[in-house]
């Protein structure tokens, strides 16, 4: 089975697109890849960062919504798409965004629900590290935030 064929479009509950898983999958199985067609570009509401000063746009990533409890984690460095638990047909296929997203274009109140939300969702750069260390995040978003807070201390110093 292709890789497409494991994801479908859907429309969520809040109205939006998004994708939804096609089949049962399991922990660590990759349900997209998007190297091959990405379009290196501005950031936009549809892009994803992965560089610090680099963004795609590419069909696999274009509709995967954000939860603070996420289902899938999108691999900046190998351009995957990776389930992170076993997930159900149907099954909404999420990211958190600030695991790519240093500072979004968009950013909006997040209504994902779940204990532990935390609410505005505007990039890495307005979270703190320690709420980063409960997800996976892409090495460029380590690199900002050890940056962003070693400056931090050395200004507090």
């Amino acid at each position: 089975m292709s890789r497409k064929e494991l994801m479908d479009v859907v429309i969520t509950a809040s109205g939006e697109k998004g994708y939804a898983a096609s089949v049962a999958l399991p922990a660590g199985a990759v349900v997209a890849s998007w190297e091959e067609t990405a379009v290196v570009c501005e950031a936009t509401k549809f892009t994803i960062q992965v560089g610090q000063d680099r963004h795609v746009d590419a069909d696999a990533v274009r509709f995967l919504n954000h939860s603070c409890v996420p289902s899938v984690f999108v691999d900046a460095s190998t351009g995957n798409v990776v389930a992170l638990r076993p997930l159900a047909a149907g099954e909404d296929l999420t990211f958190f965004y600030p695991s790519t997203e240093w500072e979004m274009t968009t950013p909006f109140d997040c209504s994902c629900g779940h204990d532990g939300c935390i609410g505005r969702i505007s990039g890495a750069a307005a979270v703190s590290a320690d709420v980063l260390r409960r997800y996976a995040v892409n090495e460029h978003i380590r690199a900002l935030v050890a940056e962003r807070d070693s400056r931090l201390v050395t200004s507090a110093g």
